[in-house]
């Protein structure tokens, strides 16, 4: 599903576009002269559809070059081992995604909670896949785009968003930081930490986001930054924007 002249979606679940598996986040294909960039790589069950849509939006696995994972929650990072190989692409996240994704650390990305909590079968696992560190500011080149990691903590540890210049337009890939209509998402998990969450809406405010590509819900393809402002506006009143369901 084309969104914009180089970007595409390829994947997303019931929380996006009931694109893919319900369990899915929004998956984003960011298109360059020297292949593509894929944004997060959905949950890891019925991958297979992820493929075809790709495949519709006119790319073949291997096409797609990197993918980066903005986190590496179960909806997000689940499928990343078997997308990787499929594709040969290799992986990035910022540094302490990267440790945990590599490691295969479950607990340390809640799937125990998660599980606990219904939201994924008791026998659901994200595979240990290798993972390249993308420190916070560093950039990666892909083609004629550079994007850039941004270290956004607060929904949880090591949480990344990644920006991108496209046609004098800023574009925010937000993960799951910012959503449309200004909602976060704290969770009941070890590592979500509001104080880091109002951070990182402050950080994203000054970076005047025109295009604001969440994980989940809609999308601001115009006026991205209206979004952090209306949760801005609750915290600078000393309340707590709205939490996405």
């Amino acid at each position: 599903m084309r969104i914009h002249e180089r970007i595409q979606i390829i994947g997303s679940g019931n929380s996006g576009f009931s694109i893919t598996h319900p369990d899915d986040c929004t998956i984003y294909l960011l298109e360059t002269e020297a292949g593509c960039a894929m944004i997060d790589a959905g949950c890891g069950i019925q991958t297979e559809l992820i493929i075809q849509e790709l495949a519709a939006a006119g790319h073949q696995p291997e096409d797609v070059k990197s993918i980066l994972l903005t986190h590496g929650h179960g909806d997000h990072a689940g499928g990343v081992a078997e997308l990787s190989e499929r594709c040969r692409a290799d992986v990035y996240a910022l540094p302490e995604t990267a440790r945990y994704v590599t490691e295969g650390d479950e607990k340390s990305l809640s799937v125990d909670k998660a599980i606990e909590a219904g939201i994924y079968d008791e026998d659901f696992h994200i595979r240990p896949c290798p993972v390249i560190p993308l420190p916070d500011g560093q950039t990666l080149q892909i083609g004629d785009l550079e994007i850039r990691a941004r270290l956004m903590e607060g929904h949880c540890s090591g949480h990344g968003c990644y920006e991108v210049q496209l046609g004098g337009q800023t574009v925010i890939f937000s993960g799951d930081s910012v959503f449309c209509g200004g909602k976060i998402s704290i969770q009941a998990i070890w590592d979500c930490d509001l104080q880091k969450y109002i951070e990182t809406c402050q950080m994203l405010e000054r970076l005047h986001p025109d295009v604001l590509l969440p994980s989940h819900g809609g999308i601001a393809l115009n006026r991205g930054r209206k979004q952090i402002e209306m949760a801005m506006r609750k915290i600078r009143e000393l309340k707590l924007p709205e939490n996405l369901e």
